[in-house]
């Protein structure tokens, strides 16, 4: 089950009821499965398709006490239970949602708050002039949702733009992981608050997960020596690894093998027979891995393009390399068929 801190707004500006609020009133403490509908291969869309979800909810008060609400209990609680926060705001001259993607250091009320407040200052003195959201704009472009939305960079410069910043300055002050993001509702007027209800669902389904990958990696041996290839990036400079990578959406696992052996290795390949799958978790990222058995009648020696180096290791000495932890289980398959 995955848990989702909700807050939407009271009513402000003389208005009778805000939809933020009401939306976040409907989901207090509501657990549900959603379908995410179906998962593509090289769709890079998230894992579960069919995930429970909790949510705790809370009416944020429109003035500075409200938009710090979140902020003070990321820095007192650091709230480990939740896999993710959602701040809803009504935008009252959209047309449909906007998920925004960033707050700005910056108030420039052109109306007062409900404690009849005007500010035009920085937010936290001294802050960064910018903060982007902490979950995953990639993830949702790519899920396939009923609901027409767009993606902002200007969450405005009232009180949904302090509380949004507040909520991401302490985030990262206190130096934790958890997906934050604010989704600008319109009024039900436009939108019945049923179809408000249910993208507010779907997008706390998304960002809930990590983000997944396909990957295809290609195993190629020669009398008893498989080749490795030597990771050159940040994230995992040093590691050794089949060579191999994404699967692009459309894609089969063997289209994706003869492409991606083309651009790393310069080789023509041919796939034989999938190996093995492995499912591994990262923290902020889940990927499936699809290892095939290939055959190359390249004569050329591998290219040095995504590389550091390649080598061709004896299947003995294979537990001596620093593989990739997702590739672990692998080399302990082909170790055990040692005769």
């Amino acid at each position: 089950m995955y848990k989702i801190l909700l807050t939407g707004f009271e009513p402000f500006a003389g208005m009778k009821s805000n939809i933020s609020g009401k939306v976040a009133d409907l989901l207090n403490s509501k657990i549900m499965d959603i379908d995410l509908g179906d998962f593509p291969l090289g769709s890079r869309g998230v894992r579960n398709r069919n995930p429970t979800l909790k949510w705790e909810t809370e009416i944020l008060s429109v003035d500075i006490e409200g938009s710090n609400r979140i902020s003070r209990r990321v820095i007192s609680e650091s709230l480990d239970e939740y896999d993710a926060i959602i701040h809803l705001g009504l935008a009252r001259n959209a047309t449909i949602p906007r998920i925004e993607t960033r707050a700005i250091n910056l108030n420039k009320f052109s109306s007062p708050d409900n404690q009849g407040r005007i500010e035009n200052c920085e937010i936290i003195e001294g802050g960064p002039i910018e903060i982007s959201v902490t979950g995953s704009i990639d993830s949702i472009r790519r899920e396939n949702l009923k609901m027409p939305f767009e993606f902002s960079n200007d969450a405005g410069s009232f009180v949904c733009n302090e509380t949004l910043y507040n909520t991401l300055h302490a985030i990262s002050f206190q130096n934790i992981v958890i997906p934050c993001l604010f989704i600008h509702l319109p009024s039900e007027e436009l939108i019945p608050i049923d179809e408000q209800f249910e993208f507010v669902t779907q997008i706390s389904a998304i960002v809930s997960q990590p983000r997944h990958v396909d990957v295809v990696g290609a195993m190629f041996e020669d009398e008893g020596k498989w080749l490795a290839s030597k990771r050159d990036d940040k994230m995992h400079d040093g590691k050794w690894e089949f060579p191999g990578g994404k699967i692009e959406f459309g894609e089969t696992e063997e289209a994706a093998l003869i492409r991606e052996c083309k651009e790393e290795l310069g080789w023509r390949i041919q796939p034989i027979e999938r190996k093995m799958v492995i499912e591994h978790t990262y923290p902020n990222l889940t990927v499936s891995l699809y290892f095939w058995i290939c055959t190359t009648d390249s004569k050329s020696p591998p290219a040095i393009n995504s590389h550091s180096e390649h080598q061709w290791i004896e299947t003995s000495l294979l537990h001596q390399y620093d593989w990739l932890e997702a590739d672990l289980p692998l080399i302990n398959l082909l170790q055990s068929n040692i005769d």
